[in-house]
């Protein structure tokens, strides 16, 4: 790959920075399977024909599976959450809310890259009990990443996520 694509979530302990290191080392073959995706920039800056891409976080997963599925729609939606008006503590701690209530897996991946984008640092954490409870990053303005969601829906059609422990992910490989 020539051009190095970023991932289009912020990502705590990302590898981003090692991904032409990582990619060197990595074997040659049909498949590449993944345990610890996380933000996708190993994906993204590697090229195999098809691609398991694993990790324990079912909001994450669940967000590259809506996005892989229908990547307008998402898109349009994500975009109208990146406003002057979204980008407020109140607003954010609102959302932070009514994620943590919902069950909706379509709502709940609109939120997860909401509050990935205007969260503290881009981290991802939850209570004791299962609550989002990152606080509000404060940033001047969000960018939203409509390039980087693209490319990653486009190249996604060749992956099958799943939401499983390291272990199953490795007992996947012949």
């Amino acid at each position: 790959m020539s051009k190095k694509h970023r991932a289009f979530l912020k990502w705590a302990g990302g590898k981003y920075g090692l991904s032409d290191v990582i990619a060197k080392m990595l074997p040659k073959g049909q498949r590449l399977i993944e345990p610890f995706v996380g933000a996708g920039s190993v994906f993204l800056n590697t090229d195999y024909d098809e691609y398991i891409l694993n990790d324990i976080n079912k909001d994450l997963i669940n967000l590259y599976k809506i996005l892989q599925k229908t990547p307008d729609t998402f898109i349009d939606d994500a975009r109208k959450l990146f406003t002057v008006n979204n980008n407020d503590a109140d607003v954010y701690y609102q959302f932070r809310a009514e994620f943590n209530a919902s069950e909706n897996s379509y709502f709940r991946s609109l939120m997860f890259l909401y509050m990935n984008k205007h969260g503290y640092n881009g981290l991802c954490r939850y209570n004791k009990s299962g609550g989002y409870n990152v606080p509000f990053g404060r940033y001047k303005k969000p960018y939203f990443p409509e390039a980087e969601l693209n490319f990653f829906a486009e190249k996604s059609q060749k992956a099958t996520f799943v939401c499983e422990g390291y272990r199953q992910t490795f007992a996947r490989a012949n």
